[in-house]
């Protein structure tokens, strides 16, 4: 069985990027019915290895906002992102520009465009621009590696198998390029949240899957937008309420039973399903990363500035103590500023 998690960071901001990630991995049993939860419980599989809270030995993987805090720093995310990273590429990743070519999925290109790298998007701002940051930011490299080691062998002992790590970094130019044509940034979101779904959807044709999405804002139904971005032969709708939606996505039917495909949006599923909790704590990891290349741009230029973590009311008012230095560095608003 296919279990896969899919969540999001930096929904609500001012500045900086929104991520959209996903994590997949392959479990034995059966799929899960209608649920709140997620079956199998991988943090009870992996209990070795894993644990909700942070310790001395084990990965902690939760609700990124329940891991991070500016005071702590990156600690408990890049301990559970780079160890996953490593365990399934071999090597940890030095740099955010090496990160991003391991995980990020940019979004389909213009016909006749040029071919970019994973990482080429951050070279459209000033602040990114030929930049990095180097990893792990307030961990290091062995502990990683350890994690890792305790990860693979509790993976196997469970028959559990880590099959990917992806996310999408939707920097500001792309988002209000997509808000000008979606109108939406509900729609916006869905729109990468859709595409890991229909890349699921493609690649296990064979095998029952079941897709945990954390539910953003109040929507509680998903057919009809499924239906457009995946393409079933049809969806039945199993379960439609304030907390919990949950489909079947329909397979053309072949002389052997269908295979089982099921959406699940949940109200804080990143706290109820592993895989979505590992994929807010991509998401949140990427966009923090992010956030230190654009608070250092402009700490150069104004050694007194205070970070910005890029939320509404901080970046009020670090956009009025920037504000001169737009002027003078000819920095397009556009590329700053959200336009919602």
């Amino acid at each position: 069985m296919i279990l896969a998690g899919i969540d999001e960071a930096g929904y609500g901001p001012t500045l900086g990027p929104l991520v959209v990630s996903a994590s997949v991995f392959r479990v034995p049993g059966t799929p899960a019915r209608p649920t709140t939860g997620c079956l199998p419980d991988l943090w009870e599989a992996l209990s070795l290895a894993i644990t909700r809270k942070p310790d001395k030995t084990r990965i902690a993987v939760n609700d990124s906002k329940k891991l991070f805090n500016q005071k702590k720093g990156l600690r408990n995310l890049e301990e559970a992102v780079l160890a996953f990273v490593r365990l399934k590429h071999g090597s940890t990743p030095r740099d955010l520009r090496a990160l991003l070519q391991l995980v990020a999925r940019r979004g389909v290109r213009s016909a006749g465009a040029k071919a970019q790298t994973a990482d080429q998007y951050l070279d459209e701002y000033p602040w990114y621009r030929g930049r990095n940051v180097d990893l792990p930011v307030d961990t290091f490299t062995n502990i990683i590696e350890k994690r890792s080691t305790l990860l693979r062998s509790t993976l196997d002992a469970a028959g559990v198998e880590v099959l990917g790590l992806a996310a999408w970094p939707m920097d500001v130019l792309e988002l209000n390029r997509s808000l000008q044509e979606l109108e939406n940034k509900a729609k916006v979101s869905f729109e990468a949240v859709s595409s890991f779904i229909r890349r699921v959807w493609k690649q296990f044709p064979g095998e029952d899957v079941e897709v945990h999405v954390d539910r953003q804002g109040g929507r509680m139904h998903y057919a009809r937008p499924l239906f457009e971005k995946v393409r079933p032969r049809s969806i039945r709708i199993e379960k439609e309420t304030e907390d919990l939606s949950v489909y079947e996505l329909c397979r053309e039917r072949t002389d052997k039973a269908a295979s089982s495909f099921r959406v699940v949006f949940a109200t804080d599923c990143e706290e109820l399903c592993l895989p979505v909790a590992l994929a807010s704590m991509l998401s949140k990891y990427l966009r923090e990363a992010h956030m230190i290349l654009l608070n250092r741009f402009w700490k150069e230029h104004r050694a007194d500035l205070k970070p910005t973590a890029g939320y509404a009311l901080d970046a009020r008012r670090f956009l009025r103590e920037i504000e001169p230095l737009c002027s003078r560095l000819g920095i397009d608003e556009a590329a700053l500023v959200r336009r919602r």
